[in-house]
């Protein structure tokens, strides 16, 4: 038992050094000039080590944004508030989940400023993750669609957008603001809307 441990360990440590050394390649230079040998030189192993555990680069880039997505979910899913939500929209604090949102973008920001800028797919995909929780979200803090004063999709959409654009910029800002000042500053926007958040005094609907 204690010599499975020994390798799984090995396994994953192996495996992180080579999505490492892709991570580190694609900040200086572009995936596709990107080689197996670049890899294996930049992760310090051979070939058959790489093939061992990746079919291919195409299957490394995959499997990467599979697990940080997968980790993005489980990083900035609470349960309880998730069960709050479904019980009363007064006991939901969104603070908490953009909190625990630009932690995770934080602690992953070399992989994140990487990949959004160079992976299209998977700025797709995250922008996909981000319009699916919010509309799960917004669905349940407002079940009545006779409620809202513009459409759920098109709100849903503006949201998603202005989400992409704070990380996206928080990032290439090198994280200048620290979590919490970025979580209260999107708690706010998304709070009191663009207008009032700028000073102005909006005329009611």
């Amino acid at each position: 038992m204690i010599e499975n441990h020994t390798v799984d360990r090995r396994i994953k440590r192996t495996r992180q050094f080579i999505k490492d050394a892709l991570i580190r390649l694609m900040s200086e230079k572009s995936y596709a000039a990107i080689t197996i040998q670049d890899i294996t030189e930049c992760a310090n192993i051979n070939r058959s080590t790489f093939y061992y555990h990746y079919l291919d680069k195409e299957d490394l880039l995959q499997i990467c944004m599979d697990e940080m997505l997968l980790k993005a979910v489980r990083e900035t899913t609470e349960e309880e508030a998730i069960k709050n939500m479904k019980k009363t929209y007064d006991n939901y604090d969104p603070l908490t989940f953009y909190i625990r949102m630009f932690e995770h973008i934080g602690q992953n920001a070399n992989f994140y400023r990487v990949m959004l800028i160079e992976v299209p797919i998977f700025r797709r995909r995250l922008t996909e993750l981000i319009y699916e929780r919010y509309m799960e979200s917004i669905s349940l803090m407002q079940p009545d669609e006779r409620q809202f004063v513009v459409s759920k999709q098109l709100l849903t959409t503006f949201v998603t957008g202005a989400y992409t654009a704070i990380i996206l910029h928080w990032l290439e800002n090198n994280l200048s603001d620290s979590v919490t000042v970025m979580a209260e500053q999107l708690s706010k926007m998304m709070m009191l809307g663009p207008h009032r958040a700028s000073g102005l005094n909006c005329p009611s609907a």
